[in-house]
């Protein structure tokens, strides 16, 4: 409970979290290109990620179910793969999107869309989520700002890889934006 009474809430969201050696790539790709760019606040390491599934605000009390719904979900699922393919901006983001790669003796790309497919429909059963209007595609916000850079940049050529795991992520907003930590993550069971 808050001092106020009520339950106690948290900012949740699943994501697939990505291997030491990408987020230490992008990370020097991201010191090099905002290197000079004003106004702009690179995305921490810490907090490099693909989200999946955006939950929003969810009673503490859920996180149980969320988390039993992510792990067999994710223990059911095959690791996807990924590549870096380009850099792009919105209005206030910094994004490099990624395209799934096949996986050996696959004839689809699918298991990441399959997996966040599958989360959102069950999130959304259980009343917690309401499916967002625009298909979801794979990225990485690497900054965020107030104007666009209008940055131009290559993106770095780290080759393929495979997801790390599936979890799922607290966040929790400060001036200086927002703090994310892993409240449970679940491997795949190949």
């Amino acid at each position: 409970m808050q001092p106020d009474g009520e339950p106690l809430r948290l900012r949740l969201f699943v994501a697939y979290r990505l291997p030491a050696a990408i987020v230490e790539g992008v990370a020097a790709w991201q010191r090099q290109t905002f290197a000079n760019a004003g106004g702009v606040r690179p995305t921490s390491p810490e907090s490099l990620h693909v989200t999946m599934v955006f939950l929003g605000s969810q009673p503490a009390a859920a996180v149980s179910d969320i988390t039993d719904t992510l792990r067999r979900r994710t223990e059911a699922a095959r690791r996807p793969s990924f590549q870096l393919w380009r850099y792009r901006e919105t209005p206030r983001v910094g994004m490099l999107t990624l395209t799934e790669l096949a996986v050996s003796g696959e004839a689809h790309a699918s298991r990441a869309q399959t997996l966040a497919g599958q989360l959102a429909l069950d999130f959304q059963a259980a009343g917690i989520y309401e499916p967002e209007k625009r298909d979801w595609k794979p990225h990485i916000t690497v900054a965020r700002f107030r104007t666009p850079p209008r940055v131009t940049a290559p993106v770095p050529q780290l080759g393929p890889f495979g997801a790390l795991d599936v979890a799922l992520y607290e966040s929790k907003l400060s001036p200086a934006g927002s703090v994310y930590s892993v409240l449970q993550s679940t491997a795949f069971a190949s």
